[in-house]
């Protein structure tokens, strides 16, 4: 198992000694080891670290060390604990490329992840667990999950402006729920038959404005938590 923040290490050591005898722990043999170092090292951008000693690099580096470090066996089945937590995007992106390659590239494997990162959630997972306070609420792919929303669908139209009235006017339309944004320049739309989307461009033209832009939004695995959770994520 692995945990996000961990920062455990021996710092006397290089990253690639305590790789190393992390790996002779398990028996792994020598040249397998060494090569598997060099695949994580590069994979995990600390190439230029190998050969620095454990108590000079940074949090952030000693935490991918420790992710390493879980990979290095090769196991069948690993744990992973919020193991972007704290990282910058850039480096939190390539880890996820190294899980999702991973898992694909061999059968049988298998990661067992916890985050409070949905979009983590969404690009790593088959099967999705929401829990809140030890309950689980929820289980299904990531699809599975975002069709049990309302089937209501979310757009963002882009206007010119226009009257104020006209809010009031789209709002009136059976099973739409209208909302101003951005200084009366874009409308946020709830519509439960899509079918009603040109009469709610017609509103607008009416009003005296000109529709620039609809865009519909999807329902994201945020969106579901809170749902059914009744909160944000904490």
């Amino acid at each position: 198992m692995v945990s996000g923040g961990e920062i455990s290490g021996y710092g006397l050591l290089t990253v690639r000694e305590n790789l190393w005898m992390f790996s002779q722990f398990y028996g792994i043999p020598g040249k397998v080891a060494n090569e598997r170092i060099d695949t994580l090292l590069h994979a995990f951008g600390l190439e230029d670290k190998a050969d620095v000693k454990v108590r000079t690099i940074s949090t952030g580096q000693r935490q991918r060390m420790n992710i390493i470090r879980g990979f290095v066996t090769d196991p069948r089945l690993i744990f992973l604990d919020e193991p972007t937590l704290g990282l910058d995007v850039q480096t939190s992106r390539a880890i996820r490329d190294y899980i999702r390659t991973w898992v694909r590239s061999q059968v049988g494997r298998t990661l067992l992840l916890t985050t409070h990162y949905m979009r983590e959630a969404e690009e790593l997972c088959d099967r999705v667990a929401i829990i809140d306070r030890g309950t689980i609420l929820a289980c299904d792919s990531p699809e599975g999950l975002k069709k049990r929303m309302n089937r209501a669908s979310t757009f963002v139209l882009d206007t010119t402006h226009f009257d104020s009235s006209v809010i009031s006017t789209i709002a009136g339309v059976k099973g739409v729920s209208a909302e101003a944004m951005r200084e009366g320049l874009r409308i946020k739309l709830v519509v439960e038959n899509e079918s009603a989307i040109s009469d709610i461009i017609s509103s607008v033209g009416a009003g005296g404005g000109k529709v620039l832009g609809l865009n519909k939004s999807e329902p994201t695995l945020e969106d579901v938590f809170i749902k059914l959770v009744g909160r944000g994520l904490e």
